[in-house]
């Protein structure tokens, strides 16, 4: 299955692929948890955001290569990797886990729209940037079995809009990409991947958040937009 440039409006769409992290969810009461419950980590958790983000649409070909590579950005000196490495296992992966418990509710209908899809016979896929998704999504209400396909770029060594994650992600899906639309929360990520891809795209404005052309809209717009182009 090829990879194009930019994505046309299929009269069908046989498959969903929906990102994570602030598209299932918004994700600013998860941000402002985790500064009231770590304020002294707010300069770690700044620049360690800043340098994932800048990983965007890279490619290192393995896990051990990608966090590496992380390291690296971080900090300069091994000891100095370590101490970060520390951080990342022992305060931000349990801290994002138990802000995201106390925090974190799914948008509202998230259920229902992946059950309805499916039983409309279309395909679901689940592509997020970021590792851990078997702990968000169950504290969610959903589980990996709620789609057909899920992948974590991470894991595989490289970052949305990445184009061999694009090819994984339409050979995982069985489908092409103009049959196929991506719900997304991020412009330089998810928007590009799906242009990566060849598939149509739709946007998810958090609350209050400004739309950046008439493809982004409030959740409950995404929803009845994905209904109308599915069922």
């Amino acid at each position: 299955m090829s990879v194009t440039e930019s994505p046309e409006v299929s009269p069908t769409i046989r498959g969903v692929v929906f990102d994570l992290d602030g598209t299932l969810y918004d994700k600013r009461p998860l941000e402002r948890a985790f500064l009231w419950s770590m304020p002294w980590s707010i300069p770690r958790l700044y620049r360690y955001t800043k340098v994932r983000k800048s990983l965007a649409g890279q490619d290192f070909g393995t896990a051990e290569a990608i966090f590496a590579e992380t390291r690296r950005r971080l900090a300069t000196g091994s000891r100095a990797q370590a101490r970060w490495q520390r951080w990342i296992d022992e305060v931000y992966d349990p801290g994002l886990v138990r802000n995201f418990a106390r925090a974190v509710r799914p948008y509202p209908g998230v259920s229902e729209l992946l059950s309805q899809l499916r039983a409309g016979g279309i395909r679901l896929g689940l592509v997020s940037d970021y590792r851990g998704i078997e702990t968000r999504l169950q504290l969610l209400g959903l589980g990996v079995c709620d789609f057909d396909f899920c992948m974590v770029t991470e894991i595989e060594g490289a970052m949305k809009p990445a184009p061999r994650m694009a090819e994984r992600t339409l050979a995982g899906m069985g489908l092409q990409g103009s049959e196929m639309l991506m719900v997304g929360d991020r412009e330089f990520a998810d928007a590009a991947f799906a242009r990566a891809a060849a598939m149509e795209f739709v946007g998810v404005v958090a609350p209050g958040g400004q739309a950046l052309d008439k493809r982004w809209m409030p959740w409950g717009g995404v929803c009845r937009y994905v209904h109308k182009r599915c069922l």
